[in-house]
């Protein structure tokens, strides 16, 4: 038999890469072409397996930890191949120092990622009408190679335990659902009253033109309160609407990091584009929170912690946008 072999291919150079994915995924499993070509190809490390000089499977690593485009031709499944695919990537991701691995899978294949170290991180959600699961793997200590360590003579450690500090905001002399005050706020100010405001949060939280003003959504801190917040009121929504899908929204701590964990409790879409892009950026806590930024461009606005009827208002707004908005690509790439 044929030897069975793993490689890097170059995804330019490289047609098997395209030619088993169009096969699987486009001609078998009926994905729009539209949805498997992506941006993400030409930054990914490629992988293909190959008994001999037949080119029979296919997956990528994307510089983030994401695992994903996992293909084997039909009549090579089966036979552990999948699985010998799987670890010759996870090898490579750990010698680039990668601990934590992600992937999205088909809902019928959590046994088989289950068995290579993958747990489910997410509920079940639809991605190109297909269901799936977000997964999630820790590297174990056994799996790390050996470290050597020459001490120069005795010294004390301390490693207290981590504390993640308070943000500021929780200084704040503010109930929600209590002051009716409008209080001014600039840039450091209008952090510290969000993360005020959702350490607060029961039910809901509605965000219009995040990508607008991703200097104060695409924070540490705003991402680990909006986790408190679903951890502890499970029954919470938040609910994401974006001018667009921007670069910079992507990058770094952006809220889809959560969305990917938690898709049935947190979702961002897209304003249509036929919409007029409103110039405000505003957040709205329950039913009696607001912070709005008139002109997100110039980091200042208002907070107001009990304004039901502001509240209603510019939730009607919200929910107008949001009945005509749509999945982004570039949100779903991220995803996968």
């Amino acid at each position: 038999m044929n030897e069975i072999s793993v490689r890097i291919a170059d995804w330019g150079s490289t047609e098997a890469l395209r030619d088993i994915r169009r096969h699987v995924f486009i001609n078998e499993q009926q994905i729009p072409e539209e949805l498997e070509w992506d941006a993400d190809d030409a930054g990914s490390t490629h992988f293909l397996i190959s008994c001999g000089a037949e080119p029979i499977g296919t997956a990528r690593l994307l510089s983030d930890g994401h695992i994903g485009r996992v293909a084997l031709m039909p009549q090579w499944r089966g036979q552990g191949l999948g699985e010998q695919l799987m670890r010759a990537v996870m090898a490579h991701a750990q010698s680039l120092g990668m601990q934590t691995l992600y992937l999205s899978a088909q809902t019928y294949a959590l046994d088989f990622y289950r068995r290579l170290g993958f747990t489910p991180c997410s509920e079940e959600y639809l991605e190109a009408g297909i269901p799936h699961l977000a997964m999630r793997r820790e590297a174990d200590p056994a799996d790390l190679p050996a470290i050597e360590f020459f001490s120069p003579g005795r010294f004390s450690i301390h490693n207290p335990e981590e504390v993640v500090a308070p943000p500021r905001a929780l200084d704040l002399p503010w109930t929600l659902g209590e002051q009716r005050e409008l209080v001014e706020i600039d840039e450091q100010q209008a952090a510290d009253h969000l993360l005020w405001m959702l350490s607060q949060a029961r039910r809901r939280v509605l965000v219009y033109a995040a990508d607008q003003a991703v200097w104060l959504f695409n924070r540490r801190e705003v991402i680990s309160t909006l986790e408190q917040l679903v951890a502890r009121q499970p029954k919470a929504r938040v609910r994401i609407l974006l001018h667009e899908a921007s670069k910079a929204f992507l990058q770094g701590h952006t809220p889809l990091n959560l969305m990917h964990r938690f898709p049935s409790l947190l979702d961002i879409r897209k304003q249509h584009p036929e919409r007029n892009r409103d110039p405000q950026v505003y957040v709205l806590i329950d039913d009696t929170g607001v912070l709005m930024l008139p002109r997100a461009i110039r980091r200042e606005g208002f907070v107001r912690y009990n304004s039901p009827d502001q509240v209603r208002r510019w939730h009607g707004h919200f929910e107008d946008l949001w009945a005509s908005s749509q999945s982004d690509s570039a949100i779903r790439r991220f995803l996968l």
